[in-house]
C-alpha cells in the first residue's frame, strides 16, 4: 500500500513497481489508507510523512494499534535536509524504514525486497518459537503426570512434595516406590540440563527404577551400581545426574541411604529432640560419569529412627536459590531452617513451610529447579481417619459419611457430614476456578481428642481465607463474602473456630466442632 496526498506521486510509485511481482493499492488520505490496512492484506506500507490534516506519523500511530509490527517505509527527503527531528520520529519504531523520495527505482525494489524479507523470516521464527514453547508446556505438563502427586499415603506411609521447575520442563526426578509391605525407595535426583531430553531422560530413568524394582530388593549401593551401568552403557554417558537412594523399612524402622554426588537427606524427630544428616562426605561420583565407578555398601549410611522421624530430601537447586542482593541460599541457613522446623511442621506441609520460611528471608529467586521431599512413618491413631481424594465433586459423599461416623451424637454426625460437604464444595468449585491443573488431589483428616473433633483440609486450589470469609460474612447487604455462595456462616456456625494457613500454594485450613450440646449444658454453655 502506497499513501501520499499527491496523485501524481503515486502514479509514479505505481509505474516503478510495476512488473516486478508487486500488486500495488494506493490511497490519497490517512483514513482511508488505514480502513484498507484493515481490510486487506499488506507486505509493505510506503508512507509520505506531509499530509493534510493526518500525517505520516499519525497514520503510523494508528497501525501499530492494529499491526505492531508490518514494515513501513517512509519516503521523504526532509532527512536529508538535515532534520535530526525527523529522523527521531522515523527510527523510533524499529519496524520503520525511510528512503528519499528521489531514490532510484533499483535502491527502492531492494529496499522493500528487504524489509519484506526480513519481516517474513521473523514471522516463521517467531511461530516456530511458539511452537517450541508450546510442545515445552506440554512437556512440562506430561512431567508434573509423571511425577507423584503432592501427597501420597498409605497403611505405612505418609509423603509429600513440592516440585519447583524453573522452566516449562526440569531435570528433577523423585519416585516412592514400594518394595515389599513395609519397605520403600526414597529417590530423588536430579539430571543435568534442562527441556524436552530431561524431560525424557527423567521419564526413562522413572521406567527403569520400576522395572527394576520387580525384579529384586535392592540395597542402596546395588541400585546405584546399576544406574551406573545403565547411563554408561544404554544411554551411552549422553548425560549424567546427581541422585540419593534411600531404602526405609517401616516395620523395623531402619533407613540405609547413599548419595552419588547429591545432597544429603535430613532426619529430625521432635520426640527424641534429633536432627542429623547423612554423612555427605560417603557415597561417589554422579551417575554416569565413570563406567568403571563403584558405589560400596560400606559408603551406606545406616540408622534406625523413631516412629515420629521425618526425612527431608531436596535437590541442589535450593542451594542456587538467591535474594534481590544476588546472595544464594548458604547450605549452614538452610540446615538451620531445616532443624528450626522439625517438632514444629508435620510430614504433609514441611516441604511448604520450608520454602514458605526461605521466601519470608528473601529467597525466592530461583535460576535452577528444585524439589523438597518428606517422608515419614503412617503412625496408627484408632482416633483419627484420613483420605486422599480427587478434586471431584462425586469423591465428597463417601468422606462426609465416613466422618460423620466420629460423632458422639447423631445430631454432630450431621454437623460433620455439613462441614465436610460446605468445605470440599468451597475448595472443589470455587478453589478449582483459579487454581492451576496440579490440583488433583485434597487431603481431609478428622481426629478426636477428648470431647474435641478436629478436621483438617490440605489442597492446592485459589487461596481464600475461610476465617476471614466467616467472621466478615454478615456485614452490610452486597458484601461479596455474603453473597458468595461459598457457605461462610454455615461454617461458623457449627465451629468452635476455624485456622486457616497458605505457604507456597498449599492451603491449610483446620475446623474445631463445637462440643455436643450435652457437654455445652454442663459447661454452663447451653
Amino acid at each position: 500500500m502506497a499513501v501520499d496526498d499527491a496523485v501524481a506521486n503515486l502514479m509514479i510509485l505505481k509505474g516503478i513497481l510495476k512488473g516486478n511481482d508487486f500488486k500495488v493499492v494506493t490511497s490519497t488520505n490517512a483514513l482511508d489508507a488505514l480502513q484498507l490496512f484493515k481490510q486487506e492484506f499488506f507486505d509493505v506500507i510506503l508512507l509520505d510523512v506531509i499530509m493534510p490534516g493526518i500525517d505520516g506519523f499519525e497514520l503510523r500511530k494508528l497501525i501499530r494499534e492494529v499491526d505492531i509490527e508490518r514494515p513501513i517505509i517512509f519516503l521523504t527527503s526532509m532527512v536529508e535536509d538535515g532534520s535530526m527531528k525527523m529522523l527521531n520520529q522515523i527510527v523510533w519504531d524499529s519496524n520503520t524504514f525511510y528512503l528519499n523520495k528521489v531514490t532510484d527505482k533499483e535502491t527502492l525494489i531492494r529496499k522493500i525486497k528487504e524489509v519484506v524479507a526480513n519481516h517474513r523470516i521473523r514471522n516463521v521464527e517467531r511461530q516456530r518459537s511458539n511452537k517450541l514453547e508450546g510442545e515445552l508446556k506440554l512437556a512440562g505438563e506430561l512431567q508434573r503426570i509423571l511425577l507423584p502427586e503432592w501427597c501420597e499415603i498409605d497403611e505405612h506411609i505418609m509423603a509429600s512434595s513440592l516440585y519447583k521447575p524453573a522452566s516449562h520442563v526440569s531435570g528433577d526426578i523423585f519416585e516412592i516406590i514400594r518394595i515389599s509391605d513395609a519397605k520403600y525407595l526414597l529417590f530423588i535426583g536430579d539430571i543435568a540440563g534442562h527441556g524436552v531430553s530431561a524431560a525424557l531422560y527423567m521419564a526413562t530413568i522413572q521406567a527403569w527404577l520400576k522395572v527394576s524394582l520387580k525384579k529384586q530388593n535392592p540395597s542402596p549401593h546395588d541400585l546405584l551400581n546399576q544406574l551406573n551401568q545403565f547411563f554408561c552403557k544404554e544411554l551411552q554417558s549422553s548425560t549424567y545426574m546427581t541422585a540419593l537412594v534411600a531404602i526405609i523399612d517401616f516395620d523395623i524402622n531402619h533407613i540405609s541411604v547413599q548419595s552419588a554426588g547429591h545432597p544429603p537427606v535430613f532426619i529430625g524427630s521432635a520426640s527424641q529432640k534429633v536432627a542429623m544428616t547423612s554423612d555427605s562426605s560417603r557415597g561417589g561420583l554422579p551417575i554416569g560419569w565413570f563406567k568403571e565407578t563403584e558405589y560400596l555398601p560400606s559408603d551406606n549410611f545406616e540408622y534406625d529412627f523413631p516412629d515420629d522421624a521425618i526425612f527431608i530430601c531436596t535437590t541442589d537447586g535450593v542451594f542456587d536459590i538467591e535474594n534481590e542482593q544476588q546472595e544464594v541460599l548458604a547450605e549452614s541457613d538452610y540446615r538451620e531452617i531445616t532443624e528450626a522446623l522439625f517438632g514444629d511442621t508435620d510430614c504433609l506441609t514441611f516441604p511448604y513451610r520450608l520454602c514458605g520460611v526461605l521466601e519470608k528471608m528473601g529467597y525466592f529467586i530461583a535460576p535452577d529447579d528444585y524439589t523438597f521431599v518428606a517422608v515419614s512413618k503412617n503412625i496408627r491413631n484408632p482416633n483419627r481417619k484420613q483420605h486422599l481424594i480427587p478434586a471431584k465433586l462425586s469423591a465428597i459423599a463417601e468422606v462426609a459419611e465416613d466422618f460423620a461416623s466420629m460423632g458422639a451424637t447423631p445430631e454432630q454426625g450431621v454437623e460433620i457430614d455439613l462441614l465436610v460437604h460446605e468445605y470440599l464444595n468451597n475448595v472443589i468449585i470455587h478453589g478449582g476456578k483459579q487454581a492451576d491443573k496440579k490440583q488433583r488431589i485434597i487431603y481431609i483428616s478428622i481426629e478426636k481428642n477428648d470431647d474435641v473433633l478436629e478436621i483438617r483440609g490440605l489442597e492446592q486450589g485459589a487461596p481464600w481465607n475461610i476465617q476471614e470469609a466467616a467472621e466478615n460474612s454478615g456485614g452490610e447487604p452486597g458484601n461479596s463474602y455474603a453473597t458468595s455462595g461459598r457457605g461462610a456462616q454455615i461454617l461458623q456456625s457449627i465451629t468452635e473456630y476455624i485456622s486457616y494457613n497458605s505457604f507456597c500454594g498449599l492451603n491449610e485450613t483446620r475446623f474445631v466442632l463445637r462440643r455436643g450440646a450435652e457437654d455445652q449444658h454442663e459447661k454452663g454453655h447451653h
